[in-house]
């Protein structure tokens, strides 16, 4: 793993507790509020010295927070879900949601890119054509995750998987290219604020499919996750109450001086061309609205989702009583919990 950014912000007298964050990707707008809190000192002011990591894989700060190398990391609803039952009770637990976006499966049109595609789509249960092949990009591929989403939109839509065959393709996280080169039919899980301006600006006519719209959990969400014995211990439990405070604090900023954000990213990640500057700009119109107020998620859409993902054989087992791998308590302060700063110490 490699250290993207640190940005140190010291206020005068003060010692900060270092405190490593890995995000799930590449810097992108969706870590926005993250960049915020850095830039503008929002970490600092909460006692924290915050490096980000941009790891290698998307699934190995999962492995590196469990081994203690992390204080935190970015993760999607999904695979925090499927990660519990993977890994089994008390080795993750998410407490912090920072984005929630638009999200779901894109496809090209026909005659698009230059290309005619293989399948004409235009709703999802055109997905799936009996006698025909479906390539479904997607970064897990070739496990479940990908034709669960596809095959639970194409049944509620009204059809059937059963005589399609289905080929998984694994271009990592490069949706757009998996379309563009002709790799793949379809591409899962796209964000709408990031893949769709991608596509146009590659020349690339594309629809989408809303998940929530056809029977799929809404889990285009962006979590922070963490040691659960680290944010229970009430030495170090601290410093994941600040992070979500200065995470708040730069989320409302950026809702209150949206112009200055766009600028404050387009700053530290500058466009190399027209092109990239215009499609970087509708990015960030529209992930601005993505990141929510409230960080909290209810446990009825953690049953939901696990509901789902046993349904789809993609967990073995569900929650017997209580969710034990998410926690709304940093995202609904009391009086006793706010407390916990380092400053109270």
């Amino acid at each position: 793993m490699r250290a993207l950014l640190t940005v140190l912000m010291v206020s005068p007298g003060a010692a900060l507790e270092p405190f490593k964050v890995s995000l799930e990707w590449f810097w992108n707008p969706d870590h926005l509020p993250i960049l915020v809190a850095q830039k503008h000192g929002y970490f600092a002011a909460h006692g924290l010295n915050v490096t980000v990591i941009e790891p290698d894989d998307h699934f190995e700060p999962v492995a590196v927070l469990t081994s203690g190398e992390l204080d935190a990391a970015v993760t999607e609803t999904v695979h925090l879900a499927q990660d519990r039952f993977k890994l089994g009770k008390d080795k993750l637990v998410g407490f912090n949601r920072f984005l929630h976006t638009l999200g779901g499966v894109m496809y090209a049109r026909d005659g698009a890119g230059g290309h005619k595609p293989r399948l004409t789509i235009t709703r999802p249960r055109d997905m799936c054509q009996p006698g025909k092949q479906l390539r479904i990009q997607y970064p897990g591929a070739p496990g479940k995750g990908g034709p669960a989403i596809v095959k639970t939109m194409v049944e509620f839509d009204g059809g059937n998987c059963d005589r399609t065959e289905i080929v998984p393709v694994n271009n990592g996280f490069f949706h757009t290219k998996a379309l563009v080169e002709d790799q793949a039919d379809v591409a899962t899980l796209i964000f709408a604020n990031f893949e769709l301006p991608e596509a146009k600006n590659s020349n690339l006519d594309v629809g989408f499919f809303d998940l929530k719209k056809y029977g799929v959990p809404d889990f285009c969400q962006l979590v922070l996750i963490a040691n659960p014995q680290a944010l229970r211990s009430p030495a170090t439990a601290w410093k994941f109450r600040s992070l979500n405070r200065a995470l708040r604090e730069a989320t409302d900023w950026i809702k209150l001086n949206p112009a200055n954000a766009k600028a404050l990213w387009l700053e530290q990640f500058p466009t190399k061309d027209e092109a990239e500057a215009q499609m970087m700009d509708e990015i960030l119109d529209r992930t601005l609205y993505m990141f929510p107020h409230q960080q909290d998620l209810s446990e009825e859409y953690w049953v939901g989702m696990e509901r789902w993902l046993k349904g789809t054989e993609q967990i073995d087992e569900v929650s017997v009583g209580k969710v034990d791998y998410w926690t709304n308590e940093l995202a609904f302060e009391s009086e006793e919990t706010r407390k916990g700063g380092k400053e109270e110490l």
